[in-house]
């Protein structure tokens, strides 16, 4: 491990999926969630949506940290956003400064981008977490909820179309 000064940003590239993948069982066992067997990780970064991106954090060695995120439309005054679905710094990174050089970099893209803002959710019960997001100068949005529709909710509702695809 080095620290934040040695990290270089880049999106993802194919070349990246095998030490994605390790990161991503990291993530998995972050969370005390199984992790799918590595095939199983490998196959979902190759089928991803293309409208995903991933940002890397690198240094010389390994991947310190990610950002998963999509770019949205609209937003307010019908301006495009991104929405970062998932940000993970490594254990072994945490407290060097890379999350923050990371969001930092992720701001930057937007901004180069013409994107208005950059939206995404929170354990609200991770202060730590939370802290982290506010000493960003990010705010919390108190007036919206975040929705999930999966499984059987999901395929019910695709079978209320009528349609037979």
């Amino acid at each position: 491990m080095s620290d934040a000064a040695t990290i270089v940003f880049r999106e993802a590239e194919p070349g990246d999926i095998e030490p994605m993948a390790d990161v991503l069982s990291e993530v998995q066992a972050h969370y005390r969630v199984p992790s799918p067997p590595r095939e199983a990780i490998i196959a979902g970064l190759k089928r991803r949506p293309a409208c995903t991106r991933i940002l890397l954090a690198n240094d010389r060695t390994e991947i310190a940290s990610f950002a998963c995120f999509s770019g949205i439309y609209p937003g307010p005054a019908l301006t495009p956003g991104f929405f970062l679905k998932e940000l993970f710094v490594r254990t072994s990174w945490r407290g060097t400064g890379v999350g923050k050089a990371l969001m930092a970099e992720l701001a930057r893209m937007a901004t180069c981008e013409n994107i208005a803002r950059i939206d995404w959710t929170a354990d609200a019960d991770d202060r730590d977490l939370l802290g982290f997001y506010e000493a960003l100068g990010g705010s919390p949005l108190p007036a919206k909820r975040f929705f999930r529709l999966k499984g059987d909710a999901l395929a019910g509702l695709a079978k209320a179309t009528g349609r037979a695809d």
